[in-house]
C-alpha cells in the first residue's frame, strides 16, 4: 500500500517537536524545568496583548479575516511598505512552504546553508526540487560559496540571519556583495525570525533591500521576541507578483482571529 504515497517524500522526515515540558517534568520527577530547545520567549505576552486576545475570543464563532487586513495595514504603517506587499501566515514556517509552493518546479534547485533551519530542505524536497547544502564557515553562512553554488537551475536562496541554530550573522557588506553576485531572476529569502534580538551594528536589515528591481523576500515572526509562539503567526514582505501567487495557494482563513 505504500506505493500509493506520492514519490519524492521518501527523504523527508517528519518534524520532531520538543516534548511538552509538563511531560518531561513528570518523567524525571522534577519541577521548574526550563525549556530551551525551540528558542521561545520565556516570558508571557504583554498585558495589552493578552487583553486583546481575550476580547477576540468573543468573536471566535466567526471565521477570521481571510486577508489579515488590519494587521497588514498596521505592518504597512510600521514598515513603510504597501500592504499589498505583505503576506501573513501561520508563523514564517507556513510562508516558507508557500514560497516553495509557488516558486519551485520539480528539478529546480534551492541553495541554503548547512546546518540552518530544517524547514528549508523540507519545503524544497516537498516540491520535488533539490536542496543545495553549502557548509557553514566559522559557524556562519559562507555567502561566497553559496553564490558559487548557484546554477541555471537555482530558483531560490535561503539566508537565515541570524542563523538557526548557530546564532551567527552575516554582515551588511557580505550581504550586499552577495546580492550583486546573484542573477536577478533568483529569489533571495531573508529569514529574519530573530531580527529583534540582534545588537551588532554590522547586521543588515533585509527591508533595506526590498524594491521592485529584485525578487527579494523578508520573513519575520511574532513567535520569538513577541512571545506569541503558541499563536503561530508571522509575516513576509515580497514583490507583489509573489504575494499574488502566494494568495492563490494560501489556505482560506489561514491565520486565526486570536492571532491577528
Amino acid at each position: 500500500m505504500k506505493d500509493i504515497i506520492r514519490r519524492g517524500l521518501e527523504d523527508i522526515k517528519p518534524y520532531e517537536p520538543g516534548r511538552p515540558i509538563e511531560l518531561v517534568e513528570k518523567e524525571l520527577g522534577i519541577t521548574e524545568a526550563i525549556k530551551l530547545a525551540s528558542n521561545e520567549s520565556p516570558y508571557a505576552p504583554f498585558p495589552k496583548v493578552l487583553e486583546a486576545m481575550r476580547e477576540s475570543l468573543l468573536d471566535v464563532n466567526r471565521y477570521p479575516d481571510g486577508g489579515s487586513t488590519f494587521l497588514r495595514e498596521g505592518l504597512s504603517n510600521k514598515l513603510g511598505v504597501p500592504a499589498s506587499r505583505i503576506m501573513v501566515g501561520q508563523g514564517s514556517n507556513e510562508l516558507l512552504r508557500l514560497l516553495a509552493n509557488v516558486l519551485l518546479d520539480p528539478g529546480d534547485e534551492a541553495v541554503m546553508a548547512d546546518p540552518s533551519f530544517i524547514v528549508y530542505p523540507t519545503v524544497t524536497k516537498l516540491m520535488n526540487a533539490k536542496p543545495i547544502l553549502v557548509p557553514l564557515k566559522d559557524h556562519a553562512h559562507d555567502l561566497d560559496a553559496m553564490a558559487k553554488a548557484i546554477t541555471p537551475r537555482t530558483k531560490m536562496v535561503f539566508i537565515c540571519n541570524p542563523n538557526n541554530p548557530t546564532g551567527t550573522i552575516v554582515t551588511r557588506d557580505e550581504v550586499e556583495r552577495f546580492i550583486e553576485s546573484v542573477p536577478e531572476d533568483v529569489v533571495i529569502v531573508f529569514d529574519e525570525a530573530y531580527f529583534e534580538l540582534v545588537r551588532d551594528n554590522n547586521y543588515p536589515n533585509g527591508m533595506d533591500y526590498i524594491n521592485e528591481d529584485r525578487p527579494i523576500v523578508v520573513l519575520r515572526t511574532f513567535s520569538k521576541v513577541h512571545g506569541l509562539a503558541g499563536c503561530r503567526i508571522g509575516y513576509g514582505i515580497a514583490p507583489e507578483f509573489i504575494i499574488t501567487a502566494v494568495n492563490k495557494v494560501r489556505e482560506p482563513f489561514n491565520v486565526t482571529s486570536v492571532a491577528q
